[in-house]
């Protein structure tokens, strides 16, 4: 297989999984997080979704910062080409999170 192809299979497994689509949709509406908000928000394990989180990043579609002490997450530019706008915009909706 292509690189390419090889890529958006690896791009469309990532997107394929609930959990990280709800990490995604928090994501989005939020537009950063750290590990711990967003583990209780989409009601994972630390352990897991550092997994669900590696698995997004490996991918292109998250981005991990430091600020301070904190590790933060936020959607990386690759998500944003990927997908329609209109779909960006119902994945930050259906989460139903509340913004602050």
């Amino acid at each position: 297989m292509n690189a390419t192809l090889q890529k958006w299979a690896k791009l469309f497994a990532a997107l394929g999984n609930e959990e990280r689509l709800a990490v995604v949709s928090y994501l989005l509406a939020h537009r950063r997080g750290n590990c711990t908000e967003i583990a209780e928000a989409v009601r994972l394990s630390t352990p897991a979704l550092s997994y669900h989180l590696r698995y997004l990043e490996e991918a292109g579609l998250i981005v991990r910062e430091r600020r301070g002490r904190r590790r933060c997450v936020r959607v990386g530019p690759e998500l944003r080409k990927v997908l329609r706008p209109a779909v960006v915009e119902a994945l930050r909706k259906e989460g139903g999170w509340s913004t602050k």
